[in-house]
């Protein structure tokens, strides 16, 4: 019995080696000539390490440790490395291993190997295998001869590099670098590589440049061998916790066979974008009495076609409008007003010149909120805008714009009805100037009288909450006074038409918002809206106008909506938009439809279109996937994908055969179409692929 306890009782040894000290937990030890063996689940630990094996031998002579057996070293609690016999010179922190398994529980990773030699923070392994997936049947692997892993850099080199799907070789290369941390780091990044019937093979990686936490630069050159070849710079800086700098700059030049045989414009494609935002120049509520806040914003954008956007990187791709615009904001903002600077740049990439395109340069506003005259009730507030229209062709305009609202509020019936009474006075003035015909300047001053009453209602069922709003609002406007040339009010001449002038009606609205609530959880169920104006002619006569109605149903499994807008004139439907939802089980689905229809008095083109996105979940990481966007108009599919979505627990992948419209800067103006397979291969964390392969082009 106690011979029994005496082999269970583990025995405590304390060894100091130069740097650390280590405690050992045996059931069995003995030390023969300063050679310390323990046997029977030992276990070492130190701040650094924590150790297990069947068994130890430490020499104190050498200050070496020999582990053998079940051999598991756990290192600053995140590299575990595994093996059946390990030997760790505790002088230099030297460690062999035979055979090796590495796993750092940040990443997953694992390094199987045949023996490994770790120097300083420097792992050296031979004849090794590597993934991410699981250990005994990995879904994919990096096979190598050998490599070498920087364990404070987190960077492996590898050398002969085989690249496996479960046992099939898939790709060869000598050599393959990466990084095994998430942190911004100096290198290369993954390369996109392609091919197009038109373009030709296509290839582009970028150099990713990170000197500092503040600031990084990404240089990507790209090559098109039929097309082309071209770079995109990318510099990003925060020069403080609360603003970020961006500049991009671009230059890709055309072969002239490609321009020729695609009608293009230009053989080259150039264009800069500069954007700076920043918040709390001047002022910060934290150490201001005023409450204040300020924020600048910069959008600089310069480009001699769409094409500086167009052959960008997907990454940064930004949207083909023909209309490019550049902004700088700058807003003061305090409790009691606001202030605002905002200059507004236009490019229209269709035109050869924007000689005549209008520009805001640059427009100011002041605004006071709305503050107590005299009565407690009784509240007003000012709002001011500048606004210069100006091109180099053309007329141009400097309008000056004062806008005062005063209103009245109070409660009727114990609060069932709220009457708001309001005045609301309107001045402009129009400056004109660079025409060859002489226009007065304008004037045009009104002010609109406005009664509101409304009505908020709430009532409470077993299962559902009823909420409504009622909303009256009679409108009676007043000119007092209208001088010069004023667009449809004095004079109907067209170069005025960029300038018009909103006239209003005396007028009457009708507006209902009602919903219906699961009183369970308040989740909603039912909205509906509706809004009805009623506008009187000058000889008072009623005349409807468009009528607005809304309604969205939410169920368990989506949602139903549709707005559509009904003209009483032409007594037509002129708008309609329709959207369904439905998630269920493996199942997703959107559908949207669009419609609006030219009439007499609709103010609208003849527009129709609807979207498809449908989704499929074949099995926990498989998943199919359609989307399409169609023009019923013109018979056209602006984009249609079928895409095959994989997501497992260490890879992802995306394969998307997509038909699409894109941009370009053609002498017809029109766009091209064109057949694309878009590949994307994610080895998770560290390895990205992707590749994309153009079927067809059509001119």
């Amino acid at each position: 019995m106690f011979k029994s306890l005496f082999i269970l009782i583990c025995l405590f040894i304390f060894l100091e080696a130069k740097q650390e000290k280590f405690n050992i937990i045996a059931s069995d030890v003995k030390t023969i000539n300063k050679i310390l063996t323990a046997k029977g689940n030992v276990v070492i630990f130190s701040p650094t390490y924590y150790m297990t094996a069947k068994k130890i031998i430490y020499d104190q002579n050498k200050n070496t440790l020999e582990l053998f057996d079940d051999v598991i070293i756990l290192k600053n609690n995140n590299i575990q490395l595994q093996s059946n016999y390990s030997f760790l010179n505790l002088n230099n922190d030297d460690l062999y291993q035979k055979p090796s398994m590495l796993f750092e529980d940040e990443n997953n990773l694992w390094i199987k190997s045949k023996n490994s030699l770790r120097n300083d923070d420097i792992v050296n392994a031979n004849d090794s295998s590597l993934s991410t997936c699981d250990c005994e049947d990995p879904d994919w692997s990096l096979r190598v001869s050998s490599s070498s892993y920087d364990l404070d850099k987190k960077w492996i080199n590898t050398f002969h590099t085989r690249f496996y799907i479960k046992n099939i070789p898939i790709f060869y290369m000598p050599y393959f670098g990466f990084s095994t941390s998430q942190k911004r780091q100096t290198g290369l990044l993954r390369p996109t590589m392609g091919y197009s019937s038109a373009e030709g093979v296509f290839y582009s990686q970028a150099l990713f440049i990170a000197p500092k936490d503040n600031y990084d630069i990404e240089i990507i050159p790209q090559f098109r061998s039929k097309r082309g070849n071209g770079i995109y710079t990318y510099i990003r800086y925060a020069d403080s916790p609360t603003s970020m700098m961006k500049f991009k700059i671009a230059y890709f030049q055309e072969k002239k066979s490609f321009v020729k045989e695609y009608n293009l414009r230009s053989n080259e494609h150039y264009g800069a974008n500069f954007n700076y935002k920043k918040y709390n120049i001047f002022y910060n509520d934290l150490n201001t009495n005023l409450n204040a806040r300020d924020g600048f914003y910069v959008n600089l954008e310069y480009l001699n076609d769409i094409e500086f956007r167009t052959l960008e990187e997907n990454k940064y791709k930004s949207s083909s409008e023909k209309k490019i615009e550049s902004k700088i904001n700058y807003y003061f903002d305090t409790s009691k007003y606001y202030t605002g600077a905002y200059f507004r740049y236009y490019i229209d990439t269709i035109k050869q010149s924007n000689a005549n395109t209008i520009q805001e340069l640059p427009k100011l506003q002041f605004h006071s909120y709305s503050k107590p005259l005299i009565l407690k009730k009784l509240l007003y507030s000012i709002d001011a805008k500048y606004t210069r229209y100006s091109r180099s062709q053309e007329l141009n305009v400097n309008e000056y714009e004062v806008f005062i609202p005063f209103s009245y509020s109070f409660p009727l019936l114990k609060n069932y009805i709220n009457i708001s009474l309001k005045e609301e006075i309107n001045l402009k003035k129009y400056d004109y100037s660079n025409s060859s015909i002489k226009y007065e300047d304008g004037v045009y001053a009104h002010n609109n009288t406005i009664l509101e009453i409304s009505s908020d209602l709430i009532k409470p069922y077993d299962d559902y909450v009823h909420t409504m709003n009622l909303n009256l609002q009679y409108s009676r406007p007043n000119d007092f006074k209208k001088s010069g040339d004023l667009y449809k009010v004095t004079n109907l001449d067209k170069n005025l038409r960029p300038f018009p002038l909103t006239k209003n009606k005396k007028s009457m609205s009708f507006g209902i918002n009602q919903s219906l609530y699961d009183s369970s959880n308040l989740k909603q169920i039912i909205n509906h809206k509706l809004r009805q104006t009623i506008v009187y002619d000058k000889d008072d006569n009623l005349k409807l106008q468009n009528m607005e109605n809304e309604i969205i149903y939410n169920y368990i499994l989506g949602s139903v909506s549709n707005k559509f807008i009904y003209n009483h004139q032409d007594k037509k439907l002129i708008e309609s938009s329709s959207s369904f939802s439905l998630t269920y089980d493996n199942y997703y689905m959107k559908l949207g439809h669009y419609i609006s229809k030219e009439t007499l008095h609709s103010g609208k083109e003849d527009l129709e279109s609807y979207q498809v996105n449908l989704k499929y979940k074949l099995s926990r990481d498989y998943s199919i996937g359609y989307e399409k966007k169609y023009d019923m108009i013109n018979h056209i599919a602006s984009k249609q994908s079928l895409i095959l979505f994989i997501e497992d627990k260490c890879w992802s992948a995306n394969i998307k055969l997509q038909r699409e419209m894109t941009a370009a800067s053609t002498n017809k103006k029109y766009g091209l179409k064109q057949d694309i397979i878009y590949f994307q291969l994610f080895l998770k964390p560290f390895l990205h692929v992707q590749q994309e392969y153009e079927i067809k082009r059509q001119k």
